[in-house]
């Protein structure tokens, strides 16, 4: 079971002549720190999920408030919370901090922490689960391709290092600092961030074959993780990754594409030298249920983008999107046989908005059709000019009776 903490966007701030240690007021931003990490110990407590926190993603106004954080939270939350990914984007209402939390509980499942705060392995009937988030390049390079690669450097090496590997991961987030800035010139003109990230995420990859163990026989796709790729207000690169590990024969996963889109990876060189290579969502199935991983999703058919300037009529295009992508019988295209699925099996929603302004039509069309889905806006740049929102999530359902 999968539950997500939201924070109120209204902040609760602790009173004004609250002091710390030495007779002077705590700042407004580390009382909006703390007042998030209330409500999440609080909403941890009341559904008894204190100590079942496997990844938790924290959306910081200013990076440079990281190291502040993580000691906060080291004090709320002494034994952590799961793989812990800190990221510079902009949380929607103006405060300084947001958050979204999973949690996964139940009788049979092991929890293994590693030496450090961004990685978790999860043992649940005989599948291990790798968890990890806050890959950051610390070589002195410059440039989109070159950091964006040593992350994923890193990334791969704390996968071997938990005895997991590259083939094994089924979804990636990946928040390129200034998505769409010009980054490099060549022959050929400029190219994006955004285009750099994705030949390095292409020669990261090489030639390695995702999931081999897990498709199902009839899966002649090509295969590529579930990954959202986002722009963020640093500079730098930050990726978080789950993997899975088992020798199950009833587990399967199985990449799946939007018959209304074209797949990302065969995207022509007019958007992109190497096309992102990610599948547009990953379906997990075992015994009677199923997970799905929807990845970053935008007003796109086809290849086109659509409405452009219309943020309300982006975020319907986006939503149908989804929606045909975890559809039952686009499952059951893939060879996912016997289940229903749609909107109303979401269980958490993230909404990227590319302008601030956007945000009252575009909450108004995700509350109506997401109805009780917990959602997380954040503000940030989407990886074209013209799209102004994009929208991710994840999905579970159960084979029909």
């Amino acid at each position: 079971m999968f539950l997500v903490a939201e924070p109120a966007q209204n902040f609760v701030t602790l009173p004004d002549d609250e002091t710390q240690g030495h007779g002077q007021s705590v700042p407004d931003w580390q009382r909006q720190i703390r007042a998030v990490l209330s409500d999440i110990r609080d909403l941890l407590a009341a559904e008894d999920f204190s100590s079942a926190v496997a990844m938790s993603n924290f959306y910081l106004t200013d990076i440079a408030m990281k190291e502040l954080l993580r000691q906060i939270t080291a004090e709320f939350f002494p034994d952590g919370l799961g793989a812990m990914t800190i990221i510079p984007q902009m949380p929607v209402g103006g405060g300084v901090c947001g958050a979204e939390i999973w949690a996964i509980k139940g009788e049979n499942i092991k929890r293994k922490n590693s030496h450090s705060d961004n990685i978790v392995v999860i043992e649940s009937d005989s599948v291990r689960w790798f968890l990890g988030g806050d890959f950051r390049s610390d070589n002195l390079p410059v440039g989109a391709y070159n950091r964006s690669f040593d992350a994923m450097k890193k990334f791969g090496e704390c996968l071997n290092q938990n005895q997991f590997q590259l083939d094994q991961v089924i979804r990636t987030w990946i928040y390129q600092g200034h998505l769409v800035l010009a980054d490099r010139t060549t022959d050929d003109g400029v190219l994006q961030r955004y285009q750099e990230l994705n030949r390095a995420r292409t020669d990261f990859f090489g030639a390695t074959k995702f999931l081999n163990k897990y498709l199902p026989p009839e899966c002649k796709s090509t295969v590529f993780p579930a990954s959202t790729g986002i722009g963020a207000d640093d500079v730098d690169v930050v990726i978080a990754a789950i993997a899975v590990d088992t020798k199950r024969k009833d587990f399967i996963a199985v990449p799946l594409e939007n018959p209304n889109q074209t797949s990302a990876f065969s995207y022509s060189a007019d958007y992109s030298p190497q096309s992102p290579k990610f599948a547009r969502g990953m379906a997990v199935t075992m015994e009677n249920w199923c997970q799905i991983f929807v990845s970053g999703t935008a007003s796109i058919t086809n290849s086109e983008s659509r409405f452009g300037g219309e943020p309300a009529l982006q975020t319907e295009q986006t939503l149908d999107n989804i929606a045909a992508l975890i559809d039952g019988s686009n499952l059951e295209r893939h060879g996912i046989k016997g289940f229903n699925s749609g909107l109303d099996n979401l269980e958490c929603v993230r909404v990227y908005i590319k302008n601030p302004n956007d945000f009252n039509v575009i909450d108004e069309i995700c509350k109506k059709r997401l109805k009780n889905t917990p959602i997380l806006y954040t503000i940030a740049d989407v990886c074209r000019p013209e799209l102004l929102v994009e929208i991710e999530g994840f999905a579970v359902t159960t084979k029909k009776k």
